[in-house]
């Protein structure tokens, strides 16, 4: 393992921070000379206070910050994870027998010994399985999870030891159990392999073999030591012997490998028994004998990685640029008040206290003035609320009556609802403000001209022409108007004439007498009349043309302005008999 991830990276960072505090540290010592020559005696005083010291702490944290960096970049690692791998071909097990019994050494130096290096072995002939590690005596524990990450199965087997697992003995079972339960969420073929010398003291073992025959788990078998055996040493924590293990009787124990036990097992799941002889032959035949095996393709975490640990150097560079901004130079002093400067200036404070409070008194006055209504009515406006401007500009006006802004806003409102005769009333007391008297006299003729009263709308024009006599709205209106009142002569009068002609139909019905009088008299007065008729209707409508076709013109030339100029929009809007009225004062 190595302990940087980035090891060149670290390399090239040393350097440079080793440079960094060399050329600082000259700097600093040239600077002392320069002021040792020029403040002379001084010079110690200045270098011996408590403000050097900080300032001497101050540069040893910020060093001491930039090292750390260094080192969280060079990206510092240990630990294990495992990440995900895919198309792996299966799934072995291995598990190693780690009894007290495989620390004898009828195989040198001992049988737990080459154990872990048919281990290792194996690992190496599987690196395209996933494999794990179980450790087993009278209890079995997972030391290794499935994984195919060679490094970390190798880590693991280092620690396997004789007697270390708490509870003694040898127990099959426990093993068996223990790697069903690892591979109970894999598919396909599932095998274990069982490093052992055989001696068995179980008493579950043909139940953990019948449950793994069901599961379809193969366990192959490799006997690791002698059939004439040796002694079990019992050794210190530096593995120096102290004596050999006895029975209950008091008699040394010699442990021999149990072919038959190991055989019976391998028979039982369908695999086979292998003697181990050395690590690499054993592995051999071992990946022969799985090989002929129908193993299904799986998915699953496997690849084991070192953690990278930059995260804690980080921090503490972090906290030391942190600690280094808070020691100050000239440290923290507390000066008491002098009570008696703070008394001699406590009129002054006064006064200003009384300004303050008299400034926030005329801020909440001008807040709940005439204005802050009238903004809320602009408000409601905008969001087309004409009813909520309608109340809000009235309490602005209520509050200030002189303000004839407020009435024009109000006639506005009531204009977009509608009411046409509030608005021309509230334009015409807007009129009385010279400066707002051509835009509401010019709104009031729009209001009079929507209810009907051409007369009205006429005068109101007419007198937004005498303040404004450049206003093209109104001018244009005021024609529209005019054109519309004499339409509306004309058409009286045509009613008129027509009523006075039926009226003498009639008479003439009721005089039949007067009838045959007049019947008598030559045709030809009668053909000259309607001559005369057909005539004056001629007339009328070579009229109309007329108009029609200056309107048409005029319309024309209105169009083209609008074309040039975005404010003619307006004119071709009232073009249409709808004359803009002049929008709502913006001045809150």
């Amino acid at each position: 393992m190595e302990l940087f991830r980035y090891p060149l990276t670290l390399a090239w960072l040393a350097a440079a921070f080793a440079a960094l505090v060399f050329f600082r540290f000259r700097a600093e010592e040239r600077r002392l000379e320069a002021a040792r020559g020029l403040l002379g005696p001084a010079f110690d005083k200045l270098v011996s206070g408590p403000e050097a010291a900080r300032r001497r702490l101050r540069g040893l944290l910020y060093f001491a910050a930039l090292g750390l960096l260094a080192l969280a970049a060079a990206g510092p690692q240990w630990g294990v994870e495992l990440s995900p791998v895919t198309d792996l071909k299966g799934n072995v097990v291995i598990a190693v027998d780690t009894s007290l019994s495989m620390g004898a050494r009828d195989l040198k130096p001992d049988r737990l010994s080459n154990a872990r290096l048919l281990l290792g072995a194996i690992a190496q002939k599987f690196s395209d399985y996933r494999i794990g590690v179980v450790a087993f005596a009278g209890e079995a524990y997972i030391q290794c999870p499935l994984t195919t990450d060679q490094d970390a199965i190798s880590y693991f087997a280092s620690g396997l030891k004789p007697g270390m697992l708490p509870s003694q003995g040898t127990d099959f079972s426990e093993a068996i159990e223990t790697v069903l339960g690892m591979l109970s969420r894999y598919g396909g073929q599932k095998v274990m392999v069982l490093i052992t010398d055989g001696e068995d003291h179980s008493s579950a073992l043909d139940t953990s073999l019948k449950a793994a025959t069901e599961q379809n788990l193969k366990i192959f078998t490799i006997g690791i030591g002698s059939p004439d055996g040796d002694l079990v040493p019992m050794t210190d924590s530096i593995g120096n012997t102290l004596e050999y293990k006895k029975d209950k009787s008091g008699k040394t124990v010699v442990s021999r490998m149990d072919e038959a036990a190991l055989m019976k097992i391998a028979s039982r799941t369908g695999a086979a028994y292998l003697r181990y002889t050395d690590p690499d032959s054993a592995a051999e035949a071992m990946r022969s004998a799985v090989g002929a095996l129908d193993l299904e393709k799986s998915r699953g975490k496997g690849r084991a990685s070192f953690k990278n640990r930059y995260q804690w150097p980080l921090a503490m560079a972090l906290l030391l640029l942190l600690i280094e901004l808070m020691v100050m130079e000239k440290g923290f002093r507390f000066t008491p008040p002098d009570f008696k400067k703070l008394s001699a200036r406590l009129p002054r404070f006064k006064r200003g206290a009384a300004a303050l409070l008299l400034l926030a008194a005329a801020s909440s006055l001008q807040a709940a003035g005439p204005g802050a209504d009238a903004r809320k009515g602009a408000s409601a406006y905008k969001k087309k609320d004409w009813q909520a401007a309608v109340e809000y500009y009235s309490r602005a006006m209520q509050k200030a009556p002189a303000d004839k802004r407020l009435n024009f806003n109000i006639g506005d409102a009531y204009y977009k609802q509608e009411d046409y005769a509030k608005a021309g009333e509230f334009f015409d007391q807007a009129a009385a403000s010279p400066k707002l008297a051509a835009r509401a006299y010019y709104n009031r003729g729009n209001a009079l001209f929507k209810s009907g009263d051409l007369a009205g709308a006429i005068a109101g024009y007419r007198k937004a022409l005498s303040f404004d006599p450049k206003d093209e709205n109104a001018k244009f209106n005021l024609q529209k108007a005019l054109e519309q009142q004499k339409k509306n002569e004309n058409q009286k009068d045509k009613k008129n004439e027509d009523k006075k002609d039926q009226d003498k139909k009639d008479q003439d019905k009721k005089k039949p007498g007067d009838q045959d009088k007049k019947e008598d008299k030559s045709g030809g007065d009668k053909e000259n009349q309607e001559k005369e008729k057909q005539k004056e209707q001629e007339k009328k409508k070579a009229e109309a043309k007329e108009r029609s076709r200056q309107i048409l013109e005029m319309m024309k030339e209105k169009e083209k302005a609008a074309a040039r100029d975005p404010e003619a929009m307006k004119q071709a809007a009232m073009q249409k008999g709808k004359p803009p009225p002049q929008d709502r004062l913006e001045d809150w």
